[in-house]
């Protein structure tokens, strides 16, 4: 036997030995996993109660509000906790019950302000518990830790009910029903000096878990509520239990209002009142702009750099109460000689009528109108004295346009402001 044999045969008592200790080790059950509702049963709890009774024949009639009611002889199932949000609806749900309508709602809807005031049913009181017989009890015995967070066993809710032989009972079969639903503290039972129930359906301990009785030509029935949802339809006698709470019956019909749907208020609003939501945010929008903090303009403006006329007179004016014509005149004609000192190449060098030549020259004015302005030995009259300072001024503007702009010095800059345009 060679090396290749040794190793399959060991191989193959390997895998014996761990599919051995698997069998022993592991135990294999069979679990329930629910299937995941989808469709019309994902948003509708009451989805298999109404396909069950459009099976029986009837006529299914799904209501999000109890705005309108349903028509006279039909079944009204009523599990909305808000139906009674307006005042006139419990007057309206009674006259329609008294001319012949069936009701079918939950225990816990009875105790409402809109219904307890006109059903003729009163709470059951709870049974006494036994008596605890007078024994030494017993030692508890301790629960394993691996049994103390076990689920609940699957059928912990269900419980037998029996129709009474003074009611008559809903099906041929029999006369009990295995029924699994929630638990409820609200039971009820006919109230003092009203006729006996028209169906009823009692526990084992004598409390009342289903009850119709009869209001005008219709009838209200109370029952257990969990029984309807599509978990728990199909469960024990749930569906049969439910059926005879609605008396089903071919041909008729039956309403399910569930729940208050309402449109959202705000979508409501808009389109019963959009043009006073448009008008109301524009006037907002109008004082909230008003209220805002002003952080000035995107771009400073631009500063005047002339001023103005009356600024212009008034400033001459000061000058010349101050100082006289012939001090105006000089402030003038040293404007002139800063601005020609920048702009003519040599002017310091030359004489007054070279001067005046090279400005002339340079401004297209005369020589002579020029020698008689600078001249500031010679008198003048009010006249003369307008005449030469324009003629200085104009000058200078001219040299100061043919040349880029220089700081004047302190002096000239005062005389220049303070000469007219």
């Amino acid at each position: 036997m060679n090396n290749t044999w040794v190793v399959r045969i060991v191989s193959v008592l390997v895998v014996a030995l761990v599919g051995l200790w698997l069998v022993s080790a592991t135990e294999w059950a069979d679990t329930e996993v629910p299937t995941p509702a989808s469709g019309e049963a994902k948003k509708n709890r009451f989805y298999g109660a109404q396909a069950m009774l459009r099976e029986l024949g009837m006529n299914v009639v799904k209501r999000e509000s109890l705005d309108t009611m349903p028509p006279a002889q039909a079944r009204l199932v009523l599990a909305s906790s808000y139906w009674d949000m307006f005042p006139e609806r419990g007057k309206r749900l009674r006259e329609w019950v008294e001319q012949g309508g069936h009701l079918v709602i939950p225990a816990y809807l009875v105790s409402g302000e809109q219904l307890e005031d006109w059903l003729p049913l009163v709470r059951e009181k709870q049974p006494a518990a036994d008596e605890k017989k007078k024994t030494p009890p017993e030692p508890k015995k301790k629960t394993p830790a691996s049994r103390r967070f076990d689920p609940p066993p699957k059928d912990a809710d269900c419980h037998a009910v029996t129709e009474p032989d003074s009611v008559p009972a809903s099906f041929a079969g029999g006369r009990s029903f295995r029924v699994c639903a929630w638990w409820s503290s609200s039971r009820y039972k006919p109230a003092d000096k009203q006729p006996p129930p028209l169906w009823t359906a009692v526990g084992a301990r004598g409390t009342t878990e289903a009850i119709r009785v009869r209001v005008g030509r219709g009838t209200v029935t109370v029952m257990p509520w969990g029984l309807w949802h599509n978990e728990n339809l199909v469960r024990a006698d749930n569906a049969l239990f439910a059926a005879a709470a609605v008396q089903a019956r071919s041909g008729a019909e039956v309403w399910f209002v569930v729940e208050e749907t309402r449109e959202p208020f705000m979508l409501w609003l808009w389109q019963r009142g959009w043009v006073a939501l448009v008008v109301g945010m524009l006037a907002l929008a109008f004082a909230l702009w008003r209220a805002a903090v002003r952080f000035g303009p995107l771009a400073p403006s631009a500063g005047t750099h002339r001023r103005s006329m009356a600024e212009q007179v008034r400033g001459t004016a000061g000058f010349l109460h101050m100082h006289g014509a012939d001090a105006l005149h000089a402030a003038q004609l040293r404007a002139l000689n800063e601005s020609a000192r920048r702009q003519l190449r040599g002017y310091v060098h030359r004489d007054a009528a070279a001067r005046a030549a090279a400005i002339a020259q340079a401004t297209g004015l005369e020589a002579a109108m020029l020698v008689r302005a600078m001249d500031g030995a010679r008198p003048r009259h009010a006249g003369a004295m307008a005449v030469d300072l324009e003629v200085l001024e104009t000058a200078r503007r001219r040299l100061d346009a043919n040349g880029p702009f220089m700081p004047r010095s302190s002096a000239s800059s005062s005389s220049s402001a303070q000469s007219t345009s």
